[in-house]
């Protein structure tokens, strides 16, 4: 599997940045758009969120949630977002002085190997966008 990662420093408050994150559910409300649809399918770790995005459909289930160290962890449960059949990510949010540091890693399969590349460079600009979206959110 190809892995990204990346690191984006946010001008944002860390507790809320985290607040955010943490609730796996409530993803479309700083990440969605007004015709995007989530339905949650049980309780902490283990639940699956189906979205209806502008990727099509698909769904995630939350494999990793450490409120002390700060870390959300998903896998890709069905649908090929960005071209990906397999997927898998960690994001960790981290003070860095009065400013909050988002620590994202994923790891992909793309649906074509020939655009290992181009999925690449689109989960980076992903994870650097969700990002900037999320601490404008908190604002």
């Amino acid at each position: 599997m190809r892995a990204v990662e990346v690191i984006v420093q946010v001008d944002a408050p860390v507790a809320r940045i985290w607040e955010m994150l943490a609730d796996f559910g409530g993803f479309l409300n700083w990440a969605g758009g007004p015709d995007d649809t989530i339905r949650v399918e049980g309780n902490g770790i283990g639940m699956i969120r189906h979205l209806s995005m502008g990727v099509g459909e698909i769904a995630e289930k939350l494999t990793e949630l450490d409120a002390d160290q700060m870390i959300l962890g998903y896998e890709l449960v069905y649908g090929e977002p960005i071209g990906m059949k397999e997927y898998r990510a960690q994001v960790q949010v981290k003070s860095v002085g009065d400013k909050c540091e988002l620590y994202w890693l994923g790891a992909f399969q793309p649906v074509d190997p020939s655009s290992e590349d181009q999925v690449a460079e689109t989960l980076d600009a992903t994870y650097r966008g969700m990002s900037k979206t999320l601490a404008e959110y908190v604002q």
